[in-house]
């Protein structure tokens, strides 16, 4: 989802991203060897020291790489099924710089279309982020979209009904009334913090759940469509089971279960890579 980008073939993922200067930058992150990486940065402004070590911060925190899943690991390697995990070092996914990005993205996924939420997320880049080429924008910052009419994001950038809670959320960020940045590192149990988020416009229990797991917390499956579908062509023969099936299924795993919820659905993706 933009401003992230992924090309399949040399199997690069890419990222537009404004450092907290104003400078403008395409990084492009992509395998070296066994667990290393390269990193290329393109800049039409020179970098310094600062920005190198402001951008490193970003991989690490996007690639979640400061994230311990060693007491996962440990939970899991008695199950055979799970054993690719921990040699694929699985486990970690993709998440935005800010709890921000993520939140507002998650509420853009709601109701609709995996390609529809894309859409949504390019649109909010071009409408109201920085440009960083002529057809390369940023991600907004709350201040910028707290700025934006609920009529000017229905129309331009065709959010729907969600343009009023994603308004809502940019201008309470934008004015310190919420800081969602502070969840990250919310002394806060999960089922607190879950209450806390879901008192945001427009965050139901998918929603939650699925920050929830952005912020590794994975207490919750936070089940949507396509997760009740794959569970069901996986474990239940095309069968459709209730949510308290899946949740019985998995409820053994602990604090774990939406983690092995989501690799047990893309498992079939991840080994083939």
């Amino acid at each position: 989802m933009a401003p992230f980008s992924f090309e399949e073939e040399r199997r690069t993922l890419s990222r537009i991203h404004g450092l907290t200067n104003g400078k403008k930058v395409k990084m492009t992150i992509m395998e070296k060897g066994t667990r290393l990486l390269d990193v290329e940065v393109e800049s039409g402004s020179e970098l310094g020291r600062t920005d190198m070590e402001e951008l490193e911060g970003v991989v690490r925190t996007c690639l979640r790489m400061d994230e311990d899943l060693s007491p996962f690991y440990e939970m899991i390697e008695d199950h055979p099924d799970l054993a690719w995990v921990k040699e694929m070092s699985a486990g970690r996914t993709v998440r935005s710089p800010t709890v921000f990005e993520d939140v507002v993205k998650t509420i853009c996924s709601t109701n609709c279309s995996w390609a529809l939420t894309k859409a949504m997320s390019h649109r909010l880049c071009r409408e109201l982020g920085e440009p960083c080429s002529e057809e390369l924008y940023t991600f907004p910052t709350p201040q910028r979209m707290a700025l934006a009419t609920e009529a000017f994001m229905r129309a331009e950038v065709k959010t729907g009904y969600r343009s009023p809670y994603l308004i809502g959320l940019a201008r309470q960020q934008a004015e310190g009334a919420l800081d969602v940045e502070e969840w990250r590192n919310s002394p806060l149990d999960s089922a607190s913090l879950k209450r806390e988020i879901m008192e945001i416009k427009g965050v139901g229990e998918y929603a939650a759940d699925h920050i929830l797991r952005l912020l590794g917390r994975y207490d919750f499956l936070g089940l949507d469509s396509w997760l009740r579908r794959r569970f069901s062509q996986i474990h239940g023969g095309g069968e459709a089971a209730s949510d308290d099936d899946i949740e019985g299924f998995y409820a053994p795993f602990g604090r774990w279960k939406g983690l092995v919820l989501w690799l047990d659905m893309i498992k079939e993706y991840i080994r083939v890579l």
